[in-house]
């Protein structure tokens, strides 16, 4: 429409006569703004809108329709311009601020007539034309939502014809909506199939059921076979249609394509069937238990509560100390805490210790459980029973330690019999020979008392050797649960007369509750040796003095013996102290022998001996023996 037809006399003439208002509005720069003025209007918009019946105002779309910028909005507004298509909405009289509308419906148009002008039309609508214009609104939004579905919808007369699909289900079926809508939903060309590839029975396809029985069908799952072989899945819902009477009058489809989603819940399927034959082998074969981010126990395996010797309502509740050994330091647990809370696995041998007081050892694995929020909500644990392999191992080192110590005292022992009986041996040659050689009798019968003298030296290095021998054959002796205290006070008394001759102070200081396991025979002649050679190498004064300290420290008991004697200068005899037949002072008692089989009996019990000393001011021998020697050689 061009200027001219717009200022004609025919086309003011015509507008007057229409029973809608009608106003003709001039587009600056060929948009749409709210300073558009207003360029004509007809007799029904000056009746029906007060602001036109003053003379002489300038008026704009702005100022006479303000709602249109809120109802419609700039940008649904320029799209209708650019594409020339009309605004058309069923407003009612709120809208209207200085229109003099009744409590009715109008009809709100807004059409571009070309680049430089457009018309605003507000008609009255009667119940008719509100019902139509209804029907159709909601139509052209039932056409949008179909059109934006991603689900595919078809509708199908009685006979199962389709009349109705959407661009959704053409793309999903794989066709042009030419070739769908008209076709039948039972044609065999569908080729509808079940999952294990039979052909799925028309009468039970979900839209059949909608049409022959009146039911709503939800998420059925099939298959339709194309003719290159494909497998296309569908989930389907279905449902009857009936006409404004209640009678049937076809059904409506919707579908979705879950061919991806089949073929990863098919992987899910495979892998959950692989998880679930290795947590059933995980299951009959390791001790399996799931506690909660505080280490609460919430389940537990039956091997667990085999091996824990605890019942399944004393386990479920409580935590992992009702297992407890005290083997492990309060560092372990620390560092093994600190590292699965911080969502990592750990792995490492921890020994438990059962109800009835038995100890086990496992090979424990700890591994963190997330929740939906990337949480730690459990904690999985999984173990295996290694208690014969450690306990052959412990068996196996504690065979070499003492294998080591033996294979040091047969040294030293071979040492000694090549040495000390060789030079026996010669003596007696020697004095053999002379005799044979010697005339008088009494030089014969000197040396015939030599010999006599010899054989008790050799008879007396025998004796020596017989004892150290006997420590080889006896260090796995069964062991006793001994009172030191007890002990200790059985020393002094068989030492007691050397002790009152002396004039010896004795001090003791055990705790009367302390225990050792050990070979009792050792224990006694550790104490007789260490406390005798404090007795024997006191000085013959005033003051003398011995010390006799036991204790407790982290499973080991310590013996300090401590006098004020004679004291040992290491520097000159230290290398030498624990050796056979070393003897550092002129005791005619002394015969070297008493530290060498106290060393080799306290490293037969898994100890160790040492020495503080000095010359003139005493000696403190200190011993060092695990409580449990089963125990000193841990893994």
């Amino acid at each position: 429409m061009n200027e001219t037809i717009h200022q004609s006399e025919l086309f003011y003439s015509f507008a007057n006569q229409l029973s809608e208002s009608i106003y003709l509005f001039s587009s600056q720069n060929q948009s749409f703004g709210k300073e558009n003025p207003l360029l004509f209007f007809n007799n029904k918009a000056k009746e029906q809108n007060t602001l036109l019946q003053n003379q002489g105002v300038f008026h704009t779309v702005g100022s006479l329709f303000p709602f249109i910028f809120e109802t419609f909005g700039s940008e649904e507004i320029e799209k209708h311009w650019n594409l020339k298509t009309q605004i058309e909405e069923v407003i009612t009289k709120n809208k209207f601020d200085s229109f003099r509308f009744q409590n009715k419906t109008y009809l709100f148009k807004l059409n571009r007539l070309d680049q430089l002008h457009y018309t605003i039309t507000i008609e009255e609508l009667t119940d008719a034309l509100l019902s139509e214009k209804n029907l159709k609104q909601k139509e052209t939004q039932l056409d949008r939502l179909l059109k934006t579905m991603i689900n595919g919808v078809v509708v199908v007369n009685l006979n199962g014809q389709i009349l109705y699909a959407n661009e959704s289900a053409s793309e999903i079926l794989d066709l042009e909506l030419e070739k769908i809508e008209n076709r039948y939903f039972s044609s065999r060309e569908w080729k509808q199939i079940y999952e294990d590839g039979s052909p799925y029975p028309i009468d039970k396809l979900p839209l059949a059921l909608a049409l022959t029985k009146e039911m709503t069908v939800y998420n059925c799952e099939h298959g339709i076979l194309s003719e290159e072989g494909k497998v296309k899945w569908l989930n389907v819902n279905a449902t009857p249609l009936y006409d404004e009477n209640g009678n049937l009058e076809g059904a409506t489809a919707s579908f979705l394509d879950i061919t991806e989603l089949k073929k990863t819940q098919n992987t899910i399927e495979i892998q959950n069937k692989k998880l679930t034959s290795v947590l059933e082998a995980i299951e009959k074969s390791a001790i399996v238990s799931v506690t909660n981010p505080d280490g609460i126990i919430i389940r537990a395996n039956s091997k667990f509560i085999k091996i824990s010797g605890y019942s399944e309502t004393e386990i479920i509740g409580s935590d992992h100390k009702i297992l407890n050994s005290n083997f492990h330091k309060k560092e372990f647990w620390r560092v093994l805490w600190k590292q699965i809370k911080a969502g990592n696995s750990w792995e490492g041998v921890i020994k438990n210790k059962s109800k009835d007081g038995n100890f086990f050892w496992l090979q424990t694995f700890i591994h963190p459980l997330y929740n939906t929020n990337d949480e730690i909500e459990a904690f999985l644990s999984i173990r295996f029973d290694i208690t014969e392999e450690v306990e052959a191992l412990e068996n196996t080192k504690r065979m070499l330690h003492f294998t080591g110590i033996q294979n040091n005292r047969l040294q030293n022992f071979a040492y000694i019999v090549s040495h000390n009986i060789r030079q026996h041996s010669s003596n007696f040659t020697s004095l053999i020979q002379i005799l044979e050689e010697s005339k008088s009798d009494e030089d014969k019968h000197k040396i015939v008392e030599m010999l006599r003298i010899s054989s008790i030296q050799l008879e007396e290095t025998i004796s020596h050797l017989n004892d150290i021998i006997s420590i080889n054959q006896t260090w796995n002796k069964p062991m006793e649960i001994c009172s030191l205290q007890k002990e200790v006070s059985k020393t002094l008394s068989i030492l007691g007369g050397s002790i009152q001759i002396r004039n010896i102070q004795v001090m003791t200081q055990i705790p009367e509750n302390l225990y050792i396991k050990t070979i009792p025979s050792y224990l006694e002649s550790i104490l007789l040796n260490l406390i005798s050679n404090a007795v024997k190498y006191v000085r013959l004064k005033e003051g003398a003095w011995i010390k006799i300290i036991v204790e407790e420290k982290k499973e080991q008991i310590l013996i300090s013996v401590e006098d004020n004697g004679l004291g040992i200068n290491l520097k000159k005899h230290g290398n030498k102290l624990f050796g056979m037949f070393k003897t550092f002072h002129r005791n005619e008692d002394a015969r070297g022998i008493g530290l060498f089989i106290t060393k080799s009996q306290v490293e037969v019990l898994g100890g160790e001996i040492s020495l503080v000393s000095e010359e003139g001011f005493g000696s403190q021998f200190s011993v060092k023996l695990p409580k449990n020697p089963e125990e000193s050689l841990r893994v």
